[in-house]
C-alpha cells in the first residue's frame, strides 16, 4: 500500500470517530461510563489546608498551627523535702549512756556495802541467849547489822544448819514441834560471812566470832 493510500484511510477514520462523539448518545454513554470522583464537602468550620503553598514544602499546612516543642511545662511536680521530726530529750544517745554509767555506778556501790558487809571482821557475835518457853526454843544475841547463822549441834556430833529460824537478825525460834532439837544439843551462831566447819571448842568459836549455848544451860 503506498504513501497516499494510508494517509486516505486515516483520514476516514478520524472523520468516523468525530462524527460519533458528536452524536447525543456517544455523550450520555460517556458521562455515565465514567466514575465520579469529586470529594465529599468539608464540614463547617474545619480548618482549610493547602498543600505546597510554599517552594520546598509538599505536607499539608494547617491553618491552626502546631505545639511548639519546648520545655516549658514541669512534667513531674516537684517533692517537697519531708520535715525532719526533733528528737526527744530522753532519746539523745548522751543521755542514754549518762542513765547507763549511773546504773552501773549505783550497782557498784551497792556491791561493795554488800561485800563490805559481809567480810567485815568486826561482825561478831555476842550475849547468846537461850529460852525455852512452852517447849520452844528462843535464841537471841547481840551484834551489828548483819546475816547471821544458826546450827543445832547434837549431842551425836551431827550437824544441822537452822539459818531459816533466823528473825530480825538478831534472834531465832526453833519450834519444838519439828523436833530439831533435844536436851544434848547446843546451837551455835556465827556470821554468815565466816566459813569453815562448826564446832563447840572455844578455839573455833573465837576463830569465827561466834557463840555456842546449850538447851540444858537454857533457862525456862
Amino acid at each position: 500500500m503506498s504513501d497516499s493510500s494510508r494517509r486516505r484511510d486515516f483520514r476516514s477514520t478520524l472523520k468516523q470517530h468525530e462524527r460519533l462523539a458528536s452524536t447525543p448518545d456517544a455523550a450520555a454513554l460517556a458521562s455515565s461510563a465514567a466514575p465520579s470522583v469529586m470529594p465529599p464537602p468539608a464540614p463547617a468550620g474545619a480548618p482549610r489546608a493547602s498543600i505546597g503553598t510554599a517552594p520546598g514544602q509538599p505536607a499539608l499546612r494547617s491553618s491552626a498551627g502546631t505545639r511548639p516543642l519546648g520545655t516549658a511545662g514541669s512534667v513531674l511536680p516537684e517533692l517537697a523535702e519531708a520535715p525532719q521530726s526533733e528528737r526527744k530529750w530522753w532519746r539523745h544517745p548522751a543521755f542514754i549512756v549518762s542513765i547507763a554509767l549511773t546504773v552501773l555506778a549505783l550497782a557498784g556501790a551497792a556491791t561493795w556495802f554488800i561485800v563490805s558487809a559481809v567480810t567485815d571482821d568486826s561482825v561478831a557475835v555476842s550475849a547468846l541467849g537461850l529460852q525455852i518457853d512452852e517447849g520452844n526454843a528462843h535464841l537471841d544475841w547481840s551484834g551489828p547489822d548483819a546475816a547471821y547463822s544458826l546450827y543445832a549441834v547434837h549431842g551425836n556430833g551431827d550437824v544441822v544448819d537452822l539459818t531459816q529460824f533466823v528473825r530480825g537478825g538478831t534472834e531465832a525460834w526453833v519450834y519444838s514441834a519439828a523436833g530439831l532439837y533435844e536436851s544434848d544439843t547446843c546451837f551455835v551462831v556465827r556470821p554468815t560471812a565466816v566459813g569453815g566447819d562448826v564446832a563447840l571448842d572455844a578455839a573455833t568459836l573465837a576463830s569465827q566470832r561466834a557463840r555456842s549455848v546449850c538447851v540444858a544451860d537454857a533457862s525456862s
